[in-house]
């Protein structure tokens, strides 16, 4: 509720650790900087048809207080501890346990780092905590990894909300200490009614993006995208849309994010983003340029059953393939299919070595 919402504060508290990666007291409170953020949340008018907008149990269940901090003043490649907490009326009586992070190099930084890669996670069919074993033993393993990026179909909740507090807590081995990047799928996006007025992606339709070559259906249960929205906060830059469309540096990698879910084709608001945004990059400063979206390009899965995807990725590479081509975007992250493909280098209009992107598929 709105009273609530005015007497919450949520904080976050972060200080760099020192140079011998000793942590310093934050008991101190003169060594550490303090962040106040935003308090938002969504109610079931807020989503735009069923399952997603019925109250009953299974469908829609109130996602509480969501919070927002940005912290500012980083310096790049450092090391930070931290504690969240809400502040109400004025104090904040607990701190959250003590978490860390590392912030990203600065741009054009030559240094190696390493990054996960993945889309279609969502909780195993042995429960999420399954799920939680199974992460945290991932980041016990990939111990260099700088963050996570995850290109669509996040929790598969389809408009069965409780499964996004589950997913949440499943990806707490790694979401306390690394960003997570994410990208918009058809199972948090794709819709058939309701829309206007309520789609945060700002499309003018009742029903989203539905080409006639397309087999968008109400894949998100009819959240269309609203809890992706308002869970995340993703970069913003020139002509950027929230979580659907954005870009962002790190080191010497430009990562431009668009949304398969959402109009490609020239003169499309996401189409002038992405051209403008390649347009722009400075490759003395990031060499690397890779593209991530939901749904691939190109893929190697046959079958009646993928029939109508194969339609998609062509339709993909009718709208943006040659802009990919133009500005020598180097690889094409994605995921959609549930398996692994890559491949030729150089790939352009279906010949190898032209001097195309390689695109990889990495679907869980």
């Amino acid at each position: 509720p709105a009273s609530e919402m005015a007497r919450v504060t949520p904080v976050v508290r972060y200080t760099a650790t020192n140079e011998t990666h000793a942590m310093v007291p934050l008991e101190a409170e003169y060594m550490y900087i303090t962040a106040r953020g935003t308090t938002d949340t969504y109610s079931a008018h807020d989503l735009c048809q069923a399952p997603a907008n019925k109250t009953e149990a299974g469908k829609f269940y109130p996602p509480g207080l969501l919070h927002t901090v940005q912290v500012n003043k980083l310096k790049p490649s450092t090391e930070y501890k931290y504690q969240v907490g809400i502040s109400v009326d004025g104090s904040v009586p607990v701190w959250s346990d003590l978490a860390t992070f590392k912030s990203a190099p600065e741009d054009g930084n030559t240094g190696e780092f390493e990054y996960i890669v993945y889309g279609d996670q969502g909780c195993p069919d042995s429960g999420c905590e399954d799920g939680w074993k199974w992460l945290d033993g991932m980041m016990k393993r990939e111990t260099r990894a700088t963050s996570i990026h995850h290109f669509g179909d996040i929790s598969y909740a389809n408009g069965a909300a409780h499964i996004w507090e589950q997913w949440f807590e499943m990806i707490q081995p790694f979401s306390a200490n690394l960003p997570l990047m994410i990208a918009i799928g058809n199972h948090e996006y794709d819709h058939l009614s309701g829309g206007i007025g309520k789609d945060p992606s700002g499309v003018g339709t009742d029903d989203g993006f539905h080409p006639s070559w397309g087999d968008f259906m109400n894949d998100s249960g009819g959240e269309c995208g609203v809890p992706m929205a308002k869970r995340f906060r993703m970069p913003s830059t020139s002509k950027s849309n929230g979580v659907f469309w954005y870009s962002y540096n790190h080191g010497v990698v430009h990562t431009v994010v668009v949304s398969s879910e959402h109009d490609l084709s020239i003169g499309s608001p996401q189409y002038d983003f992405l051209a403008h945004d390649l347009e722009n990059v400075d490759r003395s400063v990031t060499p690397w340029v890779i593209l991530e979206s939901h749904r691939p390009l190109y893929e190697g899965e046959d079958g009646d059953h993928w029939e109508s995807n194969t339609h998609v990725g062509e339709a993909m590479r009718e709208e943006i393939e040659d802009l990919l081509y133009m500005y020598e975007v180097d690889v094409v992250l994605a995921g959609h299919y549930h398996e692994y493909h890559r491949t030729c280098f150089g790939l352009y209009r279906g010949v190898c070595n032209s001097n195309g992107p390689v695109h990889i598929t990495i679907g869980m």
